[in-house]
């Protein structure tokens, strides 16, 4: 498929422009939120990208999505005797798609049986309202991207706070009562050095030095069941199953983690996808 110009027009996938260039794209494994840059044979590599292979012996390019102008997915659609189709290929002379529309006799009597669905190929001067659609997949992505930073990627965490600043901080405190605290560099001279970890800007106090000391956790239910938060993988949500029915980690396929003595069944969810996602404060003073 071309434009009025003669130049190809993508017919389905995702892409990316960089630098003024469209590429065809794909996810890069191990590496999100980077998409890969896939040029067409006997296109030039991308400017300042580092090839990299994958399993399948395919190389892409990865990049940053910042670094990107567009990223989008295409798909076209049309119709043929006024039935809506998304098209699936393109010659010179035709057009092949699958059926979208509902009418059972009008598939039967001119469409070939799909295992779910019908499709056709059709002549060129038979289509009307051929249309590109295209879905915005970088401002979705950096809304994405900010609300995980909001939420610190949800992993539970502790803090304290000394002379009005807040640090992040030690959940226990160690064997001689003391809070190990990670500063900056402008730390109070009364904070001692963990010895354990001199050169990694650790420090020690007590728990009578401190304004507050706290656990910061994350709780969400996804379909239905109970999970509190452990972190997110690759932009979604991860979380523990809280709840105690081994059918419902059988029947939503929750991955095993557990290890001797302990049940653990865990799911990797879209965010988008949660309900009462809920932050919780716990003071550790009082735990003292």
């Amino acid at each position: 498929m071309t434009d009025p110009a003669g130049h190809p027009i993508p017919l389905k996938g995702e892409f990316a422009v960089l630098d003024g260039d469209l590429y065809q794209v794909r996810a890069a494994a191990g590496l999100w939120p980077y998409v890969e840059l896939l040029p067409e044979p006997g296109r030039p590599a991308p400017a300042g990208l580092a090839p990299r292979e994958s399993s399948d012996g395919s190389v892409g390019y990865p990049v940053q999505p910042e670094r990107l102008e567009a990223w989008y997915s295409v798909r076209w659609t049309f119709r043929w005797h006024d039935e809506p189709f998304e098209c699936t290929a393109s010659s010179p002379t035709t057009l092949s798609g699958n059926y979208l529309g509902s009418d059972e006799h009008f598939a039967k009597e001119h469409l070939k049986r799909r295992v779910i669905g019908y499709r056709g190929v059709f002549p060129r001067d038979e289509i009307t309202e051929l249309a590109e659609h295209r879905e915005d997949l970088l401002q979705p992505l950096h809304a994405l991207m900010r609300r995980l930073a909001e939420a610190d990627h949800f992993r539970p965490k502790a803090y304290a706070v000394y002379h009005g600043r807040t640090y992040a901080a030690a959940a226990e405190a160690d064997a001689s009562g003391l809070i190990a605290l990670t500063t900056s560099h402008d730390r109070s001279e009364d904070l001692a050095a963990d010895p354990r970890n001199p050169s990694a800007e650790h420090f020690l106090a007590a728990p009578e030095q401190l304004d507050a000391w706290y656990r910061i956790h994350w709780t969400f239910r996804w379909q239905g069941g109970p999970f509190d938060a452990v972190g997110t993988v690759d932009g979604r949500i991860k979380g523990v199953y809280t709840g105690g029915s081994w059918g419902f980690a059988d029947n939503w396929q929750l991955t095993d983690e557990s290890d001797p003595g302990h049940t653990r069944y865990t799911a990797v969810v879209d965010l988008d996808g949660v309900t009462d996602l809920e932050q919780h404060r716990t003071d550790l003073m009082t735990e003292q």
